[in-house]
């Protein structure tokens, strides 16, 4: 995409994602919680083995579809957490390649109603199924006006984007069908494993990991290491005094273990795993002690996360989860780029 149209649609949904706002959110992820909660203590309970990452992908769909429409996904409430929808997202890796080097296949997609799509694909007819909601949901807010509230634009990335200083073209169904999709498979499983098959860009675009994905992974990382866990229990009690009361996130951004388990967590399993950037304008200069290179204007560029924030010079035993790594050494904060880095970086 290029860069003057990316920072022309990035602006309005920026500032849904700034602290301040994010912190409105509060009522909204604690009522999520609260039922995630819930179920793990059912699990408890009766002895189930609960599919955790699936419980976390629908906890954050819970949530950024609230943020986003005003209404939860309401995947918590489900038995299974909607795990066939999650099934046909990895489903359709199969077609990611295809997407990629066969560019009309993409736009053919697009043109067909999901119904025939399903039809000829039918593993993936949760994903059809979730498609059409999305387009149910942004035609409700159009036809209502709902957007026209200023209270709705406030609460709401969608409603806000509507009534935001967007050209017409920007704010057309079709386009923020985009963007509606985008956000709810950015904040609940993202892309990078799945692709959208009516939309090649994803694919090619936004090669990430989920953050239901690094939640669990940090939550299996605790629970192997009963050390770092005792030591987060500790922290949390003195923080949170009263067990039943969900904390804000103002009360837990700046507890020095949870910050530092979260750091080291995004390093071993990064939201961002590959980050292409190409310069259109100029060409880059890069100096080495034993070499100068040069990579010529136009050129697309790449590395991964996931192998840089492994890289042991960096951080040593690279492979081992070590939260007290973060602790006190703020110098390691510029090599955390798990939500990539730059005027592309990871909204969220």
């Amino acid at each position: 995409m290029p860069h003057d149209l990316h920072r022309r649609r990035r602006a309005p949904m920026g500032k849904y994602f700034s602290k301040s706002n994010i912190r409105r959110l509060d009522s909204t992820i604690q009522e999520n919680l609260a039922k995630f909660l819930a179920r793990l203590e059912n699990c408890r309970s009766s002895g189930e083995v609960i599919p955790l990452t699936n419980a976390l992908r629908a906890l954050t769909s819970d949530i950024i579809t609230s943020y986003s429409f005003g209404t939860s996904s309401g995947f918590l409430s489900r038995e299974d957490y909607n795990a066939p929808l999650w099934e046909a997202f990895y489903s359709s890796l199969k077609f990611g390649h295809w997407f990629m080097h066969i560019g009309w296949l993409g736009p053919l997609m697009e043109a067909l109603p999901n119904k025939v799509s399903a039809s000829m694909s039918p593993s993936l007819a949760s994903l059809f199924r979730m498609e059409d909601q999305l387009d149910i949901q942004i035609q409700e807010i159009l036809e209502s006006k709902s957007y026209q509230d200023p209270s709705n634009c406030e609460k709401t990335i969608l409603h806000g984007l509507f009534n935001s200083d967007l050209p017409d073209s920007e704010k057309a169904a079709s386009r923020l069908r985009q963007e509606a999709r985008l956000l709810f498979l950015a904040g609940t499983d993202t892309t990078g494993k799945i692709t959208v098959p009516s939309d090649p860009t994803f694919y090619v675009d936004k090669l990430l990991q989920s953050p239901a994905t690094t939640l669990a992974s940090i939550i299996y990382r605790l629970l192997s290491n009963p050390s770092i866990l005792d030591r987060l229990k500790d922290e949390l009690v003195n923080a949170m005094p009263d067990p039943d009361a969900l904390p804000t996130g103002a009360q837990v951004e700046h507890l020095p273990c949870l910050t530092a388990i979260i750091q080291e967590g995004l390093r071993i399993q990064p939201i961002a795993t590959r980050m292409t950037r190409v310069a259109p304008d100029e060409d880059l200069h890069f100096h080495t002690p034993t070499k100068d290179w040069v990579v010529p204007k136009g050129t697309p560029m790449t590395m991964s996360a996931r192998l840089f924030q492994r890289h042991p010079d960096i951080f040593p035993d690279p492979t081992t989860f070590k939260p007290e790594r973060w602790m006190g050494n703020p110098r390691l904060d510029k090599y955390l780029i798990g939500f990539s880095k730059g005027t592309r970086a990871c909204l969220g």
